[in-house]
């Protein structure tokens, strides 16, 4: 089985627009704030350094969002990458709807004080705490969230010149420390030209493994009805209160 940490990272910060490898593992410390944290460290890229600051303003002025997405993920034990696509719904600063519709209908919510799966196809859910966990940075954002100077602690930025996704900037992050580096090989996220959101990200970790996460018709800024952030279980649903890190999902991998 795979362990719980790949499965937040793969769902909701793989997922990337949105979740955060870039924070530590449970138990792990986190990075010293005198460690080249500062960006302005780690590139002299004038080109760089405007559009860090562009997402970060993009960033801080976005409220809400709506998009939808695909998800490819390339695993060494299968044959033929995995191809899954849904909604993604976010109201700032901690509410969030991860939705798959297709190939198999899978919903997370996560709000100020819980989190809350559902595998409809297994009449299974898991409904946990957000306190169980280890602080409620584990559902941050990147890019909805996380300043440059906080990702800054855990990775260096780097523009790569080797994009081929039209009208974005590539932006590739590479761990710092050599704990997250046993986990993740690079991050990158695709950074549309107008908006300075990610159109793109894709996560890779340390045995090859990764996951591609494509977002269309994003719109930013727009009302996001509360309801989207409660779910109403079927009575013949089976609530789990513990957390099993996505894998109750797994089937569908």
């Amino acid at each position: 089985m795979v362990g719980r940490w790949r499965y937040v990272t793969l769902t909701f910060a793989a997922a990337l627009l949105f979740a955060a490898p870039a924070l530590p593992a449970v138990g792990e410390p986190p990075a010293d704030p005198k460690s080249g944290a500062d960006p302005s460290e780690a590139h002299a890229d004038p080109l760089l350094a405007r559009i860090l600051q562009s997402f970060d303003r993009a960033q801080r002025e976005t409220s809400t969002l709506i998009a939808g997405f695909t998800e490819r993920k390339d695993l060494r034990l299968l044959a033929r990458p995995v191809v899954s696509r849904g909604e993604l719904y976010y109201n700032r600063p901690n509410q969030v709807r991860w939705e798959y519709l297709e190939p198999d209908r899978k919903v997370f919510v996560i709000t100020e004080d819980r989190y809350l799966a559902y595998y409809p196809a297994l009449k299974r859910a898991e409904e946990v705490p957000i306190r169980k966990f280890v602080g409620k940075r584990l559902f941050r954002f990147i890019g909805l969230g996380q300043s440059i100077e906080e990702l800054g602690k855990y990775y260096e930025f780097r523009l790569s010149a080797a994009n081929q996704l039209k009208d974005t900037h590539l932006l590739v992050l590479v761990p710092r420390k050599k704990k997250l580096r046993e986990r993740v090989a690079e991050m990158k996220i695709w950074v549309d030209a107008a908006t300075h959101l990610p159109r793109q990200l894709q996560y890779v970790e340390a045995d090859g493994d990764s996951t591609l996460l494509t977002f269309r018709d994003v719109r930013s800024n727009v009302e996001v009805a509360a309801a989207r952030f409660r779910l109403a279980l079927p009575k013949d649903v089976v609530v789990s209160d513990s957390f099993n890190g996505f894998s109750l999902g797994e089937q569908s991998f």
